[in-house]
């Protein structure tokens, strides 16, 4: 019988130490969980403020014409375009990493003729496809 003692207290001693293991792998779950939570609304905040600013242009340009990029935001200015880079003979692409906040833009032809209508903008991070016409084109 003391022997069944002996064991009734060894369970007694090392139940409540399950319990404290459980607890803390509960614990730390739940701080993973919390660190992830966190670590997620941290990269969607970084891409609202900044990442790839993309923009994308529809628009056959014409042989021998390029499209340019005016405007205010990312290093652009509104005296003198930044070339496109073509990549389709009716697509062109400006790409800016440093971006922040918005960037107001024009497109134009060889850095000369505005295309039609109201400015454009992009918010930092993200994407945007125009298809700009131009007077008489």
């Amino acid at each position: 019988m003391a022997e069944k003692k002996a064991n009734k207290k060894e369970t007694k001693t090392t139940a409540p130490a399950k319990k404290t293991v459980a607890k803390k792998a509960a614990e730390k779950k739940a701080e993973s969980a919390k660190v992830k939570k966190v670590a997620a609304a941290a990269k969607v905040a970084a891409k609202a403020c900044g990442g790839l600013t993309r923009i994308i242009v529809k628009k056959d340009a014409g042989w021998g014409n390029s499209l340019y990029i005016r405007g205010e935001g990312a290093g652009l200015n509104w005296q003198k375009g930044v070339l496109l880079q073509c990549v389709d003979s009716d697509e062109w692409i400006w790409e800016n990493k440093v971006a922040k906040g918005s960037v107001e833009f024009k497109i134009l032809i060889n850095d000369e003729f505005w295309a039609d209508g109201e400015n454009l903008a992009v918010c930092a991070g993200e994407t945007l496809t125009c298809y700009p016409t131009f007077c008489g084109c």
